[in-house]
């Protein structure tokens, strides 16, 4: 934790409304939302190209001259993508900066030049997708997340949220069935089992049975949440951690600002699913600043890609980098998906961490005892 952990932390000044909607005159209305995104300034249009690029999106709304520098950068970038393909695999973004799928890949029998493609793909955008691969088995299925991480129980460490619904005979798979009868979809935003000290590296999601229309998931790239926070919230928040659980339990506390192991770069490591409140606030102004830091993260289309489903459409993503939802509009249609959760083979990398300018790091910590985190909750 930083030296700004205090208990009489505030969020005032921390959001700052888009000029429409400050108060003039007889106006009152300061909330920061007019539709669309929750909160903007005059260079918000430059803040996804600038996470793509690396780049100081601020700086590119005053400074000319290094706009132009960056743009030709992401032109190059792009042009580079488009002619990067080959024979054997061909990979089409979805969008600019998260989420592509990836042609050419039969998941029974991928070749080492291929894994290797495909993670170097899944580190760039985050999430990965593949189309016709309802042929392989659920050994397939595991076989083929051996090949980048360890394969966990159904929730990587875990074996149940809390309750366990995997086949007797194949404990790393999770069944994620609905019908008219059973209707279900994770509809709400999150990054998969933060409420662990040890939440999984990533997922690969099958669909067995897709709806004829709907049902769609949605992905955010959690480093360009990260990009677009202002620097003053941004300093506010580094070396600041969150308290993560079931059900309202505080079961783990992670770094709200997440580095990630493999590529360094920062991540918005916070969600409405499992995280209960922000370390070293008063409760108040925990929940005002997450409800704030929410609204911004999730009306910001230009940092999602949306994947439309087909039977034998599979979905690979890094919990590191994104977020996802799936959008429960489907009922009372079938959808049969099944999924396999990726460990980190790396007991210093597992661990959720926030890296200082000193190159120290700052791990999450077990807020419970170790067999209250593997016990499934009830919930009646």
């Amino acid at each position: 934790m930083s030296n700004r952990d205090s208990d009489d932390a505030t969020v005032e000044g921390l959001f700052e409304p888009r000029g429409l909607n400050k108060p003039r005159g007889r106006a009152s209305r300061a909330d920061g939302w007019v539709g669309g995104r929750a909160d903007t300034w005059f260079g918000h249009y430059r803040e996804n190209p600038a996470s793509r690029a690396g780049a100081d999106a601020r700086r590119m709304a005053t400074d000319e001259t290094y706009a132009a520098a960056v743009a030709g950068t992401l032109r190059e970038r792009d042009a580079a993508s488009e002619e990067d393909g080959d024979a054997e695999l061909t990979i089409e973004p979805l969008s600019p900066g998260i989420g592509a799928i990836i042609y050419g890949v039969d998941m029974a029998n991928p070749t080492a030049r291929h894994v290797k493609r495909i993670w170097n793909a899944l580190m760039e955008r985050k999430v990965v997708f593949f189309r016709d691969q309802g042929h392989i088995t659920r050994d397939e299925h595991i076989a083929f997340g051996k090949r980048f991480a360890d394969v966990g129980f159904a929730y990587g460490r875990q074996r149940a949220l809390a309750a366990n619904n995997s086949p007797p005979d194949h404990p790393e798979v999770l069944r994620l069935y609905a019908d008219e009868a059973h209707p279900f979809a994770a509809a709400n935003w999150h990054s998969d089992v933060t409420w662990s000290n040890r939440p999984p590296l990533g997922s690969i999601l099958l669909s067995r049975k897709s709806p004829p229309v709907g049902g769609d998931t949605i992905f955010v790239d959690c480093y360009a949440l990260w990009d677009s926070l202002s620097p003053v919230l941004k300093t506010f928040l580094e070396g600041r951690t969150a308290a993560h659980g079931r059900a309202g339990h505080d079961e783990a506390e992670h770094p709200i600002c997440r580095t990630h192991p493999v590529t360094g770069k920062c991540a918005l490591y916070i969600n409405p699913t499992f995280t209960n409140s922000i370390r070293g606030m008063a409760p108040a102004d925990s929940a005002r600043l997450l409800a704030q830091l929410y609204a911004k993260m999730y009306s910001t289309p230009e940092h999602t890609c949306r994947f439309r489903w087909r039977d034998g459409s599979v979905a690979m993503w890094d919990n590191r980098s994104c977020q996802h939802y799936a959008v429960s509009d489907f009922w009372p249609h079938e959808r049969r998906m099944e999924r396999v959760t990726l460990v980190d083979p790396s007991a210093e990398d597992e661990v959720p961490f926030w890296e200082d300018a000193s190159g120290k790091r700052h791990y999450s910590m077990l807020l419970t005892s170790q067999e209250a985190i593997d016990t499934p909750l009830g919930y009646s």
